[in-house]
């Protein structure tokens, strides 16, 4: 019986001591330094998932390694340990440093503890798991001490030090007044008579003007590496301009999210342009960075409809002074009398001779364009109009009969 108390006494102190974590508070005299692995700003996430996690890849750096070295009367203070965490919680989240076979930092009883090695080291990471953004802070509590580090995090994105940000578009048209996206002409169709209800849309399937496009960005000197998977937000400001990812724009939205590469050169996407036409701008943001001012790029409408009418049917051979005999109208896709170049041309110039080989088409509200001509000799004469230096379509007017003067 004796044998059996005694047992039960030693197992009983044993038993308590394996429960006990190893380590002592830091002494209120310790001290703490902070050394936070990366130089300069970490970076938050774009965009974050279903579940509240960031969406990948991201752009580095995001997260860093912190080593704390503690000492006490002098001295490493092995075992000595404190309490780290963030100012505001939601900036950053804590955790062990990674290959640690006995992490040094940890969650312990509802508190993140760092515990100093026999050199009085204890290492920690923080990373952003969100996107917040701002300064924040690391703080480190022993006894009543504290000790502060800041840190800053930036939104995702180009840093203010990153340089020559823009946007590059393919395939402009460089005049005068800018870049222009011109028109094809392949939707235009030629009418004698009055115009009818429905012109299409548009935005016709598989025929939307589009052009290719891709933004960059030069690092900062001295962190080359943050320019890799910067998001930039591209947006149209426009209604008759839109964005996509196909050339065909069979699916285009106003606002794009484009990542940079390993060069700061964003992957390639497109802007899709209506009929319509008009005055593009684009509002291009990257982080701290925006293109100021934003591009622009003048879009030529696309004619849908080309009407040549002849104002008499016969006229007679007179004095030899101009009559005016045709009216020549381009519509756009609304039925909206639109300017346009174009070319001029007779059948038969002995027959009928006009002193203007290309003019330009008066648009609304000004009046239609007419186009006089002199007749000289008998016989019947039509009017073709093309779009300027093209030789199709080919819209002709009407015949009309010149004839001898009674």
């Amino acid at each position: 019986m004796l044998r059996a108390a005694l047992g039960a006494s030693v197992l009983v102190p044993l038993a308590f001591s394996a429960c006990i974590a190893p380590g002592y508070p830091l002494a209120p005299s310790g001290q703490v330094d902070i050394r936070v692995h990366v130089a300069g700003s970490l970076f938050a996430a774009d965009t974050l998932d279903e579940a509240g996690k960031p969406v990948l890849p991201r752009q580095k750096p995001s997260e860093t390694g912190v080593t704390l070295f503690l000492v006490e009367g002098g001295a490493p203070a092995y075992g000595g340990f404190v309490t780290v965490r963030v100012d505001p919680p939601e900036a950053l989240v804590l955790g062990p440093y990674p290959g640690e076979a006995d992490p040094s930092c940890q969650e312990v009883e509802g508190a993140f503890r760092c515990t100093a090695s026999s050199e009085g080291y204890a290492r920690f990471m923080v990373s952003s798991q969100s996107d917040w953004s701002g300064s924040a802070s690391i703080i480190v509590n022993w006894a009543e001490q504290t000790k502060e580090e800041p840190i800053e995090i930036l939104p995702a994105g180009l840093p203010n030090a990153a340089t020559n940000f823009t946007m590059l578009v393919a395939g402009l048209d460089e005049s005068l007044d800018g870049a222009r996206v011109l028109p094809t002409f392949l939707a235009l169709k030629c009418t004698v008579g009055p115009l009818p209800d429905d012109l299409g849309s548009k935005w016709r399937p598989g025929a939307i003007r589009s052009r290719e496009a891709f933004v960059r960005a030069t690092p900062p000197s001295n962190a080359p590496g943050v320019v890799e998977n910067a998001p930039v937000i591209v947006e149209s400001l426009f209604s008759e301009v839109a964005l996509s990812t196909a050339s065909d724009c069979a699916d285009r939205k106003t606002r794009l999210r484009v990542l940079l590469g390993s060069t700061g050169e964003s992957e390639r996407f497109f802007l899709c342009f209506s009929d319509i036409g008009g005055e593009a701008e684009f509002a291009v943001t990257s982080g701290q960075k925006q293109i100021d001012p934003g591009p622009k790029v003048l879009v030529d409408p696309e004619p849908r409809l080309l009407r040549v009418r002849a104002l008499q049917s016969v006229v007679g051979i007179g004095s030899g002074e101009e009559v005016d005999l045709f009216e020549v109208s381009a519509f756009d896709v609304n039925r909206v009398r639109l300017a346009m170049p174009v070319d001029l041309r007779v059948d038969d110039d002995q027959l009928l001779g006009i002193d203007q080989v290309s003019v330009t088409l008066d648009k609304e509200p000004t009046p239609a364009t007419v186009i006089p001509a002199t007749p000289k000799s008998p016989g019947q004469v039509r009017l073709h109009v093309t779009p300027r230096l093209l030789s199709s379509p080919d819209c002709a007017s009407d015949p009309i009969s010149v004839v001898e003067a009674p």
